[in-house]
């Protein structure tokens, strides 16, 4: 089923118009092994075996004619590969990895597809976040040149980065910004290279005891504390 939630629009020009916008997600997968189970419920003289061969079949070639640049039509759409990015020079090359330059991929189904999922679509719109409410999405340490480090093990000196949204904070309240949690208690960082709403970096602390923690913000939009949580772990050497 498709999930709907209503969110802050962060590009809105009139917010007394387009202050929040519809963001979705679907609360299922059909596997393979599940479409070739569908596929067999249409009792033909193939099995679920057969099934899963062509789809492998299919997926081997369709990969290999999209790394051609092909447009592949299927019977419900046409899917190809799109480069991406930006260069200062028109005669700088593209080159995939390089800045900002990435291949994505574009699906845009058949007419006769795209409207047996409008007459048929099944949603549900879930209750919304408070539009305050803070949340942490992923932590990195940077190395010297600024690039992301996803392994969490740091020492005194290096920065610490989260990414989330509404992450803005007031630091002269004690009760909220960064928090580092472990079974000796509750440390409050009170440095900071960057304080944004979706991105805070902080440095390590050269007092803070070797060991793992837990990683928080608190934050306080309006009269309420909120505290963003995130199931990844800091080893501090």
């Amino acid at each position: 089923m498709l999930t709907i939630k209503t969110i802050k629009n962060p590009f809105a020009a009139d917010e007394s118009k387009d202050g929040f916008c519809f963001r979705s997600s679907c609360s299922q997968t059909l596997k393979p092994a599940d479409l070739a189970g569908e596929m067999n419920d249409w009792n033909s003289s193939f099995t679920e075996a057969d099934y899963l061969g062509m789809l492998s079949v299919m997926e081997t070639i369709v990969v290999k004619y999209l790394a051609k640049g092909y447009n592949i039509e299927l019977p419900f759409g046409t899917i190809r590969v799109n480069a991406t990015g930006t260069c200062s020079n028109i005669q700088d090359s593209f080159t995939p990895g390089s800045g900002n330059h990435t291949l994505g991929f574009t699906f845009n189904p058949s007419k006769s597809a795209a409207s047996a999922v409008k007459a048929k679509i099944e949603y549900k719109q879930v209750v919304p976040d408070c539009t305050g409410e803070a949340k942490l999405y992923r932590l990195t340490v940077l190395n010297t040149d600024a690039s992301e480090n996803p392994v969490l093990n740091v020492s005194s000196g290096k920065t610490l980065r989260l990414h989330g949204r509404n992450l803005s904070f007031d630091i002269s309240d004690e009760n909220q910004g960064v928090f580092f949690e472990n079974e000796n208690g509750l440390t409050r960082l009170s440095v900071y290279n960057r304080r944004g709403s979706n991105v805070v970096e902080v440095p390590v602390p050269s007092d803070l005891s070797a060991g793992n923690y837990s990683v928080s913000i608190v934050t306080k939009p309006g009269s309420t504390y909120f505290t963003a949580n995130i199931d990844s772990e800091v080893t501090v050497a």
